[in-house]
């Protein structure tokens, strides 16, 4: 009997080892090249471990400001059981952030002071995004991007539906069953009509635009899975002053998914991309959105660079 109950042991130790190198390897299958597809980089920072200079997840490296300092960002063991991961948690009826209880997380970050997105023409972000096993998508939620404008307090917040020509935004969402899609806020043809160009937007298959929010684009070109990483990236390249010849584009495992060419992200040479709006969040604008439940989201591998300057 202790001989039997010793090999159940045994085999249990070893599954239980197994699956640790399983999740090890699920981590450790996170990129570079999936953060940051691109090779012209003329500066660049990764908190992707093991990389050259990988910088440590924290926020001496994020420098975040604007906190929504009811909601924590606390830094944990992802549930690989080995990644150092920024946690969101949702509790149970949780949407937006002007509604109880409250979840997610919400603050606005530059990133390291040695790459300045400020200087950039051309920037990329990218990280990985681990959603609880059995995560209940409900309607949808949003994800972290770069905002940007004419000036850095006037910047924040340009979200909500938020008309205004002189900021931007290109967060991500992630809709029901994981569906996954750019949303972005640009300066609206509503307001001026020099931002016509950015109604193009509307015209890219399975892409749905109001005039009471912000413009989802390509829903569904990708699908976030829960229980293990999934890993995003975006490119935005601002628009020369006057001219419609701006950028976004989307990556998902390293691969383009989405792409917006034409567009007027900015109106003259203030608009300057300012960094990371650093979000999440069930919602939508009712209680139809809410977190079904008690649940978590983990970000880690931040990383970002500047592939052409002002």
């Amino acid at each position: 009997m202790q001989l039997k109950l010793g090999l159940v042991a045994l085999i249990f130790s070893l599954s239980s080892v197994d699956a640790t190198l399983v999740a090890v390897r699920q981590s450790s299958a996170v990129s570079i090249k999936s953060l940051l597809p691109v090779s012209n980089l003329k500066s660049k920072w990764t908190t992707l471990p093991g990389q050259p200079n990988a910088l440590p997840l924290s926020d001496d490296t994020l420098r975040p400001h604007h906190v929504l300092t009811a909601l924590p960002h606390p830094f944990a063991t992802a549930p690989d059981g080995s990644t150092r991961a920024m946690k969101a948690f949702f509790p149970k009826g949780s949407y937006t952030f002007t509604h109880e209880p409250q979840g997610g997380l919400s603050f606005y970050a530059p990133g390291p002071s040695a790459v300045n997105l400020e200087t950039a023409k051309e920037a990329w972000f990218g990280y990985s995004v681990f959603f609880d096993k059995g995560f209940g998508f409900q309607k949808g939620g949003k994800l972290p991007g770069l905002y940007g404008g004419d000036t850095a307090d006037g910047s924040v917040s340009c979200s909500g539906g938020r008309k205004d020509t002189t900021c931007f935004s290109a967060r991500l969402m992630w809709r029901t069953g994981g569906a996954g899609e750019l949303y972005v806020c640009l300066p609206p043809s509503s307001v001026d009509p020099k931002f016509a160009p950015n109604d193009k937007l509307c015209d890219i298959p399975n892409s749905h635009c109001n005039d009471a929010f912000g413009t989802s684009v390509a829903r569904g070109a990708f699908t976030f899975k829960a229980g293990q990483w999934n890993t995003v990236s975006q490119r935005v390249k601002l628009n020369d002053a006057g001219k419609a010849n701006g950028e976004l584009e989307l990556f998902f495992e390293g691969k383009s998914v989405i792409l917006a060419k034409g567009l007027m992200i900015r109106g003259d040479g203030k608009g300057k991309i300012r960094g990371i709006q650093m979000q999440t969040f069930f919602g939508g604008s009712d209680e139809s959105w809410a977190s079904p439940k008690d649940q978590n989201l983990y970000f880690a591998h931040f990383s970002a660079g500047v592939s052409q300057t002002l």
